[in-house]
């Protein structure tokens, strides 16, 4: 990954590169620090929406590091089970200091096996229900490249089988959130991980809730040594 300057300032230096086969955003923190958390979107998402997160992880004394999902963002392929596989494969190679993942983001997460993980609203399988009204609103498919809408979450989510690893893990959910992942707080909560809901947020709006972000960052304290 070879960064490119995009914004910097006296405290945070934004910069854009390529992780894993993905465009991404690198951001540093005013120190130098070795320690990196990578930040993986969910469906629908993009690098764009987790810079908020990123900027929190650094201003904590973190580099972070936000990549397009594959059929997200600026990612050169579609979203398919080979795609997210491969794109985790490629993941495994680096040495992240923590990862936190959010919706399909955290089944990648889940996947890889690197622990301290946050998760937020992680499904614990592809099955979403609901009216096709509200799911589009909610998962957003028509901002994914896929052979068909859902074709590529369902099969991403077939393809990456979680590992649900023992502690120390956080799993934030919103209490209006999808049932799939309120499934997946209880078996987060089987397995002794520290879950959390967020009063109020739903499957999206949990990412821009102070109160995640508090929890996330103090949680991560917890385990990660600051400089």
């Amino acid at each position: 990954m070879n960064p490119l300057p995009l914004v910097q300032g006296k405290g945070i230096t934004v910069m854009e590169g390529v992780l894993a086969g993905a465009p991404a955003y690198f951001l540093y923190p005013a120190e130098k620090v070795e320690r990196c958390v990578l930040v993986l979107h969910g469906y629908g998402g993009s690098k764009e929406e987790m810079l908020a997160l990123g900027l929190s992880l650094s201003r904590a004394g973190w580099a972070a590091c936000l990549p397009d999902l594959p059929g997200h963002g600026a990612h050169p392929l579609p979203l398919t089970g080979d795609s997210a596989r491969a794109f985790a494969a490629e993941l495994k190679k680096y040495s992240f200091a923590a990862v936190v993942g959010h919706s399909l983001g955290g089944r990648i997460a889940l996947h890889l096996g690197l622990k301290p993980l946050c998760l937020l609203s992680v499904p614990r399988e592809a099955c979403f229900a609901g009216r096709k009204s509200e799911l589009l609103a909610l998962l957003r498919a028509r901002r994914v490249r896929e052979a068909r809408p859902y074709a590529g979450l369902e099969e991403a989510l077939a393809a990456l089988e979680p590992l649900w690893p023992d502690p120390p893990v956080l799993l934030l959910h919103g209490s209006r959130d999808l049932p799939t992942c309120l499934a997946a707080a209880q078996e987060g909560c089987a397995r002794g991980w520290e879950v959390a809901a967020i009063r109020g947020a739903g499957h999206l709006d949990i990412l821009w809730a102070s109160e995640s972000t508090a929890i996330l960052i103090s949680w991560l304290k917890r385990w990660l040594k600051c400089p």
